[in-house]
């Protein structure tokens, strides 16, 4: 019985790594389609869920990109490129982009919203494999 609770421990994280990046997408999706079709969504939905769900996305494409290039499916993208990432998209997204086009606005809960989702990406990422 001890065995099988280890085992459930160890095998969680995997089991989430491999679910969080299509189910970050589709929820990204159904946001952006809602949004698109002036569906009513609540307050924090609207605004925020995709800033959070943006790093993981991007970054886990740029992991999958440098894996497939150099033929090496454990290369993992290195904390100061994570953060030089996230740091360039708070920038742009919330800085350069809203002086030069009325469609975005700034907003400091975003760029705290990028660096919690790349956060996420570094923990599942990095932190937490699983020894088998």
């Amino acid at each position: 019985m001890l065995n099988f609770e280890k085992k459930n421990i160890k095998t969680t994280p995997k089991r989430l790594k491999a679910f969080y990046f299509p189910l970050f997408c589709s929820m990204a999706l159904i946001v952006f389609s809602l949004q698109k079709m002036s569906a009513t969504l609540p307050e924090w939905t609207n605004n925020y869920l995709n800033d959070f769900l943006c790093m993981p996305i991007v970054l886990f494409m740029g992991q999958f990109a440098i894996r497939k290039l150099k033929g090496n499916n454990t290369l993992r993208l290195p904390w100061p490129l994570i953060l030089t990432l996230t740091l360039f998209y708070s920038v742009y997204f919330e800085y350069y982009l809203p002086r030069i086009n009325l469609r975005y606005t700034a907003d400091f809960l975003d760029v705290v919203l990028y660096f919690s989702g790349s956060a996420f990406f570094y923990l599942m990422e990095n932190k937490l494999t699983v020894q088998t």
